[in-house]
C-alpha cells in the first residue's frame, strides 16, 4: 500500500506540481490555485509551462503559456476568472474555444474588464 502511495505522489508531481482537487475526482489544480485543469487526463496531455500578469492602463492583463504534449490535435475550451484583493471574483470571460495542435506551444492572453480585478485564474477543458 506505502508503494502505492508513493507511485501516485511521484505522478502527481510529475505533471506540473499539480495536486488532485479533493471537491471534484476528475478536477487537477496547481498547487496555488493559480490554474485548473478539467480533466485528469488532459493534464497529461496538455502542459501549462507558465503564467504572468501584469497591469496596463489600470486593467489586468493574464497571459498563460500551454503546450501539447502529444502527436494529436485537441479541441479545447479555456477560461480567465478575475477576482479582486478580497479574491472575490469581479468577472470572468466566456468558455472559449482553441484548437491546440500536435507539440504546438501556444501562449493566450487576456485582460479584465474592470479595475477591480488584481488576480486571475485560468481553466482549461476538453470541448464539451
Amino acid at each position: 500500500m506505502r508503494s502505492v502511495v508513493l507511485l501516485l505522489t511521484a505522478v502527481f508531481l510529475f505533471v506540473g506540481c499539480a495536486v488532485a482537487d479533493k471537491s471534484a475526482s476528475n478536477v487537477f489544480r496547481s498547487e496555488n490555485n493559480q490554474y485548473v485543469i478539467n480533466s485528469v487526463p488532459l493534464s497529461y496531455k496538455v502542459n501549462i509551462l507558465g503564467y504572468r500578469s501584469k497591469f496596463k492602463d489600470n486593467l489586468l492583463l493574464a497571459s498563460v503559456d500551454l503546450q501539447n504534449n502529444d502527436q494529436e490535435s485537441y479541441d479545447l475550451e479555456y477560461r480567465f476568472r478575475w477576482f479582486d484583493d478580497s479574491s472575490f471574483e469581479v468577472g470572468k470571460t466566456p468558455w472559449l474555444p482553441l484548437t491546440l495542435n500536435a507539440k504546438e506551444l501556444r501562449s493566450l492572453e487576456q485582460i479584465a474588464t474592470t479595475p477591480k480585478a488584481e488576480t486571475f485564474k485560468f481553466y482549461i477543458r476538453l470541448k464539451q
